[in-house]
Order: C-alpha cells, then structure tokens, then sequence
C-alpha cells in the first residue's frame, strides 16, 4: 500500500476506536464487579467494540475507496411504500428459491429487474428498512453503484438466510426507484480467523443460500476491490500490529480504570 494512503487508513483507524470510547461507560452492574471490577470493565468495553467493528472497517474502507476513484454515496437504499406487488412476489419467490436451490445471482437480478419494469412504480414513497438490513457501504465508479455490509467474520447458518434475504432485497429496493441501475450488492467479511479457507470452513451453509461469486467478498477480495491494490488486508494488518507497538491502548487507560 502507498505510504500515503497508509498514512490515512491509519489516521481513519485512530479516529474511528477513539469515537467509539469517547465518553464510554459501563452502566450495567455484575456481582462480579465485587472481585474483579477492572477485569470485568475491559471485558465490557473491549466486546463492546469486537461487536462494532463494522464502524472500523468502514472507515478504513471509505478512505481506501476514495483512494481508488469511487464516489462514496450518502443516500440510503430505502423499502418503497407501498411495495408494488409484483415485484414483492417475484421478491419472496425467489428468497425461497435460493434458499431451497440455490440459483444464481444474475437470474435473481434479471427477474427482480423484470418485475420491477412491469410494475407501476409512479408515487412510490421511500422508507428506512428495517434495523440491521441496511448498507453500510454504498459506493459507485464507471456508472455502476456497489453496495455492501460488513459482517461478523463467523456467521451461523441463520445469518447465511438473512443475507439472502438482505441482498435481494436491496435490489428489489433499488430497482423499485429504478429499474435500470446498474448495482452490485455484497456480503463483506473483513478478515479470515480461520486457519483454512474461509469459504472451505463456511461451504455447508453457504452452498444453499448464496452466490459465491457475487454474493461475497472476504478479505482482500474486499480490501483489494476498495483499494485497487494486491494484498491489500495484509497492509491493514500491519496497522494493528504498529499501533501495538506504539501503545495507542494507553490512551484509553482512564477509560478502563473502574
């Protein structure tokens, strides 16, 4: 990675787990705290940022994204009110379809498109999706908009069926504004903690529900799509590893102290 772009992903990563601690506190007691107050005040604060990571990794990947020529788009993929009815069929007929066998991607697309074109999409309405299904991510470059959320890195076989569901809803979102978009949506895994391939690893409740080749990014097949560059996760990595180095957990010490 550019020494430059380095530079700001790591001012990005700085940023974001100092936003996080900022006027952090634990507000709820354990009979724990009696004999380990500290310990369990770490615990508390370190979980609390494992499970909002996702705001770490889409700081990094906007800085990387930007880096790489991409517009980085503010406007959320809104549910269309009232939802036209052919395409909310066409919609739940095919999440249960991939659920069951599996088809691919692009049949998905182009039935939702279809649907979408034969519909009567005039003073549709736009709200916000329910909580947990939105984009985290939503970028465009070369008239095609690409949109992502980043998830925990061990999805159980549920999460595997809502991601189904996520994604084609979004197109079926999308499409509902516009019928003729060009949109790629994913599922993005930041890192692989797994010794073995992750798609190995995850095979089983991946085969079902999900496109492999257009429904997931892991790793540097996401890091490497934001920056433009190879081995991109690697260059991430060696920020956590340099930050160590520097003691930037020391800055938080008042904040872990009961």
């Amino acid at each position: 990675m550019d020494q430059v772009i380095k530079n700001e992903v790591k001012k990005s990563l700085r940023k974001a787990i100092r936003e996080f601690f900022k006027n952090k506190e634990v507000k709820t007691f354990h009979v724990l705290d009696y004999i380990f107050p500290k310990e369990r005040r770490i615990r508390s604060l370190i979980g609390g940022l494992e499970t909002s990571m996702g705001l770490v990794w889409e700081a990094i990947a906007k800085t990387l994204a930007e880096s790489n020529g991409f517009e980085i788009i503010s406007e959320k993929i809104l549910s269309p009110d009232p939802f036209p009815s052919r395409l909310r069929n066409e919609l739940d007929i095919l999440i249960a379809l991939r659920e069951k066998d599996g088809i691919n991607t692009l049949e998905c697309i182009e039935r939702l498109k279809n649907a979408a074109k034969n519909s009567n999409l005039n003073n549709l309405k736009f709200s916000k999706p329910p909580s947990g299904t939105g984009v985290d991510l939503h970028f465009r470059k070369g008239g095609i908009e690409y949109v992502f959320d980043v998830k925990t890195t061990q999805p159980n076989m549920a999460s595997f069926r809502s991601f189904n569901k996520q994604l084609l809803e979004w197109y079926a979102y999308k499409f509902a504004k516009d019928p003729n978009v060009s949109l790629e949506a994913r599922i993005a895994i930041p890192f692989n903690p797994f010794e073995k391939n992750w798609y190995d690893k995850q095979h089983s409740k991946i085969k079902k529900c999900l496109d492999i080749e257009r429904d997931l990014f892991v790793e540097n097949e996401f890091w490497d799509f934001c920056s433009g560059n190879s081995n991109t996760w690697e260059s991430i990595k060696e920020l956590f590893i340099e930050l160590g180095r520097e003691n930037f957990s020391q800055e938080f010490q008042d904040t872990f102290e009961p």
